[in-house]
């Protein structure tokens, strides 16, 4: 998933998880068109919409999609939309979460009578559900998304929840910006080091979902293994960079080099493509105890 730069810790929190929104749509209710044409500006919005059998509606996506929008046009850049590209696509519909903006583009888009769809940022795996519910209901196809919730829900069941009992902490790093955070409480990630079996040290230790690095946080986490996302994780410079941060040096996860990346589209996106990250997780994890992949 791709986030916003910013230094402030309480505008980070919007950048990478924030408050659910309810849905809201414009004054002009063109749910049940059958000529809906769809932007997908929401993490995890264009694999929802494939699963209610939506997918063809779809005529762009943001950056977060672009992966799974195959040859659909972006139209973000960042969490940013171009107005221009966008009207010149006809759309009737756009889905949004609360890191897309800016407002006055949005309600440009609703006085146009462009129904605005508004889905939360989960942040655990509980939340992924409410976006089925929310799409469904908004796009009349509320039997189709209590389908593929119960699939969901199925495959996330049976998802085999290994006994890792390691201690990890996640950190969300922009060297070129300078942002380096550290995960606690409610960072979503906590949802995801939880469904592996292991303990995300700065959600135990930290009540804010996101606080700056430090010397002394760092000591006092001293987590075995260090979950980031690809990009940041390069753009401090890899291995080497994390031993020029405050505090890392010292921690095992660090001097064993226990280091799990997983790509920033995917890690926080919270949709169907959720469980592939905890397979993923859960593969490097087993690599770095030396069990059978």
């Amino acid at each position: 998933m791709i986030f916003c730069q910013t230094i402030l810790v309480k505008g980070i929190w919007l950048l990478v998880m924030a408050l659910c929104l309810t849905s809201c749509s414009s004054k002009v209710d063109l749910s049940h068109s059958t000529e809906r044409r769809i932007v997908a500006a929401a993490a995890g919005a264009v694999e929802i919409l494939s699963e209610l059998d939506l997918g063809q509606e779809i005529v762009a996506v943001d950056e977060r999609n672009f992966r799974s929008g195959g040859a659909l046009p972006s139209i973000s850049n960042g969490h940013s939309l171009n107005l221009e590209s966008l009207l010149t696509l006809t759309p009737t519909h756009i889905i949004i979460d609360e890191l897309i903006g800016p407002e006055a583009l949005i309600q440009s888009l609703q006085e146009r009578g462009i129904v605005v769809i508004t889905l939360p940022l989960a942040q655990t795996l509980s939340d992924i559900s409410r976006k089925y519910r929310i799409l469904g209901e908004a796009l009349g196809a509320e039997n189709a998304a209590r389908l593929a919730i119960d699939r969901f829900e199925e495959r996330l069941d049976s998802f085999k929840r290994s006994s890792f009992n390691l201690r990890v902490a996640f950190l969300y790093l922009r060297g070129t910006n300078a942002i380096y955070l550290v995960g606690g409480k409610g960072s979503g990630a906590d949802s995801l080091i939880d469904a592996v079996g292991s303990t995300d040290v700065g959600a135990e230790n930290l009540s804010d979902p996101f606080t700056p690095l430090s010397a002394e946080i760092m000591r006092k986490l001293n987590p075995e293994v260090l979950l980031l996302m690809e990009s940041g994780y390069q753009s401090v410079g890899g291995a080497a960079g994390l031993r020029t941060l405050p505090g890392l040096s010292g921690t095992e996860a660090v001097k064993s080099g226990q280091i799990i990346t997983i790509d920033d589209r995917e890690l926080l996106n919270f949709g169907p493509g959720t469980i592939a990250v905890l397979e993923e997780i859960s593969k490097q994890l087993r690599a770095i105890r030396g069990q059978k992949v």
